[in-house]
């Protein structure tokens, strides 16, 4: 089967997921869409995975993908309206308590890769912090991972405010040190 004659069509979602289906034409007198499912994917846009769900929707396979063309496929083509501030707060309160928690003695985290770390109020990419971003070389410490983020509070340096939320997790690389070690 080729990739090109494979067509896609959003069948359902809610609370984020997506359920895509996989097609290809099919004309034959069973198939009234002239269409036949391949297969079936969900798009999580919470926790920024792509699940097959074809063999069982229980246990569904997790598929690799290129992180970045993900992230600009599901903000340009397919998030929902901005979530609201009541709904950010809510997820951030539920992957704060069910997110995999980080042992202080290794929280320490230094932003790694180009250009500005955007914070996001809770662990999605509707929930941006506008204006609020730290920058390559930044240290920060972590507290829990939840999906493709982590929830981190950074220390400026100039203005001594602290900034506690989210970014996502691939930008950050343990640095060995713990939050008891670090000097104010």
């Amino acid at each position: 089967m080729k990739k090109e004659d494979i067509h896609v069509e959003m069948e359902d979602h809610a609370n984020g997921v997506y359920s895509v289906r996989l097609f290809v034409p099919a004309d034959s007198p069973d198939n009234l869409d002239k269409r036949v499912s391949i297969g079936w994917v969900n798009l999580d846009t919470n926790t920024m995975q792509a699940l097959d769900v074809t063999r069982d929707p229980d246990h569904p396979d997790v598929l690799k993908v290129d992180g970045g063309r993900y992230k600009r496929f599901v903000s340009m083509c397919i998030s929902d309206f901005p979530k609201s501030d009541r709904n950010c707060e809510e997820l951030n309160v539920s992957a704060s308590k069910n997110g995999s928690q980080i042992p202080g003695g290794v929280a320490g985290r230094t932003v790694v890769g180009k250009g500005r770390l955007q914070f996001y109020s809770a662990p999605d990419l509707s929930c941006k912090m506008n204006g609020v971003f730290i920058v390559e070389a930044d240290s920060v410490d972590a507290y829990s991972d939840y999906g493709k983020f982590t929830s981190v509070s950074y220390l400026n340096s100039k203005s001594k405010k602290v900034v506690n939320g989210w970014v996502e997790s691939d930008r950050l690389k343990p640095n060995g040190l713990g939050i008891a070690t670090r000097q104010p």
